[in-house]
């Protein structure tokens, strides 16, 4: 238990240091003081991104110092308290004289229709409170999954250890955008990798509480709660909540950017919302290179806007130039990096897009899967599957990326109802964006996780479909409202579903160490080596995670590309020698136990085969064990010293 609080503290922390750092731009902008909301969401978001991008500037310099990090981030914490001193007094002062304090929000004249009933909204936030309670409890066990351990936490580790960003010729996603790595690294710096999933499972939550701002211009602030909840209760959503990957933080900075210009360009609100519209689309340049492609579906919609608002044209057209000079200012650096270490600014996402050979064939066929995404199924382009696009993401995401980042039935059953409702100013345009963003992902990279960035515009559909059921005869009124009430409340309950084998190590019942003994197959060897070798061994291994090593691991696939003459070696004793002058001291041999044919199977294991492990040859083995996955096949492994 004592770990779980230790975590939750970190992430406090960092929540608090970042407050402390986006609090003072708020204030002085003069734009939110009106609504708390949108000041603490504004203020922690603005938070993360300069920190984020002050840990890239150090990183960048070689200052990567747990020291150095631990303590700015204290001196974010104390202003941060100070921040909220000022606060409260303000808020004394504004009740002490009623004259000086400044209009509040009135959340009942945000528009003209009714709000929603007492029990709809109390209940719609309780289910989403309790996925966020589920991911929760995911969120505080040590992650395992490959998906996170691979570059999103990987990566941070490596330039903490080395105290500096660096290209690694051998990881191509080196060279991507890495500010919501920049946030694990932060975690990491503090406290460890359960730190790191709680980071993300705080921007879910901020991407709840920023849906409620985008919505609240369009269907008021009642209803924009419900859109909010709406968000969180998507299965997706929810589910990377409880791992520490990007695509909730890419969404969390699209809505905030879109959710800001709103207020400039439809609300006619102060100019200086562009300026955090800028500062947030830079953050999500900074995120993922997906930003670019939501930038131009937005783009696409906003043209729209500029057609209709004649008298406003120049203005709004003053406003996309700044909004997009902050966000080259702020996110182009990570391209230039890419563009310097690669040649490609976007790399590697144009160079697989002009590698992937186009599909052949009527229906679920792809005649060659792109680069590292095999085992996915692609709909064919500029075919009748572009219709019935919604139902095979929705229905079959296993076929996109797999059911953990499913969308979930909810979106798939209430936004078409749209075509049956009253016309909303506002919701066209934001229907417009998802439209653009979709066929651009449909032509450039179908993968459902990519779909999230527009997961927030579509739950303000669902608010204003939900608005005007209430219009609807009872009869289908009813059956359409129970359907739905069934639909969210598997939803809300899912999370738990999805973490009831975690439950022991999350409530501090289980160690984290015999957790991960249990589920992660490296983690044996990893508590050896961290435990028994010097500080200067250097880990040879054939299985690609390497997050728990505290020793210095090199991948033995890195390897083999890397060294001419590795694979022209022909006994243990020549093997030896060779890693040894590379400066290896041990390694990690994996193989497949019970199966035709060793899938793992390579030089090393042929090589410690062909000559027993131990007494006086040149390989000695130190520990063996034996790991069963979640399908039932077995591997070895085997922690080997070179002599």
């Amino acid at each position: 238990m004592l770990a779980q609080l230790i975590s939750l503290l970190s992430v406090t922390t960092i929540a608090l240091a970042s407050y402390g750092v986006g609090r003072p731009i708020v204030r002085a902008l003069d734009i939110a003081e009106r609504d708390r909301l949108a000041t603490g969401v504004w203020s922690v978001s603005l938070g993360l991104i300069l920190a984020g991008l002050l840990l890239a500037v150090l990183g960048l310099f070689g200052l990567l110092y747990v020291q150095a990090i631990g303590v700015l981030t204290l001196i974010g914490c104390f202003w941060a308290v100070g921040e909220m001193g000022r606060s409260h007094i303000r808020r004394y002062e504004e009740e002490l004289l009623p004259g000086i304090r400044p209009g509040q929000l009135d959340d009942a004249d945000c528009a003209p229709w009714s709000p929603p009933a007492r029990w709809l909204l109390r209940g719609v936030l309780v289910l989403a409170g309790l996925a966020c309670l589920g991911s929760l409890l995911g969120a505080l066990v040590p992650p395992t999954t490959a998906a996170t351990l691979d570059y999103h936490l990987e990566l941070p580790k490596t330039f903490l250890t080395r105290h500096a960003i660096y290209h690694m010729p051998h990881e191509a996603r080196s060279v991507s955008p890495l500010l919501a790595e920049m946030w694990s690294l932060w975690a990491l710096a503090l406290d460890g990798g359960v730190a790191a999933v709680l980071i993300h499972w705080g921007l879910g939550v901020l991407l709840g509480l920023a849906t409620v701002l985008l919505a609240t211009s369009i269907v008021g602030r009642p209803w924009a709660w419900i859109a909010g909840a709406v968000v969180l209760l998507v299965p997706g959503i929810s589910g990377q909540m409880a791992e520490a990957q990007n695509d909730v933080a890419l969404a969390l900075m699209t809505t905030l950017a879109l959710g800001a210009w709103w207020r400039v360009a439809s609300g006619g609100e102060s100019r200086r919302w562009l300026l955090l519209a800028g500062t947030a689309a830079g953050g999500a340049l900074a995120v993922k290179h997906t930003a670019l492609i939501f930038a131009a579906a937005a783009g696409a919609a906003s043209c729209w806007v500029l057609l209709r608002q004649a008298p406003r044209r120049r203005a709004l057209i003053e406003g996309v130039v700044v909004v997009g000079v902050l966000a080259v200012v702020l996110g182009g650096p990570w391209y230039l990096r890419a563009a310097w270490h690669r040649g490609d600014p976007v790399y590697p996402f144009l160079t697989r897009l002009q590698q992937a050979e186009p599909k052949k064939g009527p229906g679920l066929i792809c005649a060659k899967h792109p680069p590292g995404r095999s085992g996915k199924l692609n709909l064919v382009p500029f075919s009748a599957q572009m219709a019935a696009a919604p139902w095979h993401v929705t229905m079959h995401p296993e076929r996109f990326g797999g059911r953990r980042y499913q969308l979930g039935a909810l979106l798939l059953a209430v936004v078409p109802g749209v075509v049956l409702t009253r016309r909303l100013r506002g919701l066209g345009v934001l229907l417009a964006v998802v439209l653009a963003y979709g066929i651009q992902w449909y032509l450039l990279r179908q993968d459902v996780r990519l779909l999230f960035p527009v997961v927030p515009l579509l739950s303000v559909a669902v608010a204003w479909v939900w608005i005007e059921m209430r219009r609807f005869p009872a009869g289908p009124r009813v059956i359409a409202g129970t359907v739905q009430a069934g639909v969210l409340l598997v939803c809300g309950l899912a999370p738990f579903a999805q973490c009831r084998g975690q439950l022991a190590v999350a409530g501090g019942l289980e160690s984290r160490a015999e957790y991960l003994s249990r589920i992660e197959p490296t983690y044996p060897a990893a508590a050896v080596v961290n435990e028994l070798l010097k500080p200067d061994a250097h880990i040879l291994t054939q299985d690609t995670r390497t997050f728990y090593f505290d020793r210095a691991v090199t991948r033995e696939d890195v390897h083999r590309r890397r060294s001419a003459g590795y694979c022209r070696i022909s006994s243990p004793a020549v093997l030896s020698n060779h890693l040894r002058g590379e400066g290896f001291t041990h390694l990690l041999l994996a193989e497949d136990v019970g199966l035709e044919g060793n899938k793992r199977g390579t030089i090393l294991n042929r090589l410690a085969e062909a000559e027993p492990i131990g007494g006086e040859q040149s390989l000695k083995e130190l520990m063996q064990y034996r790991f069963r996955d979640s399908q039932g096949d077995v591997r070895r492994y085997r922690l080997v010293m070179l002599r």
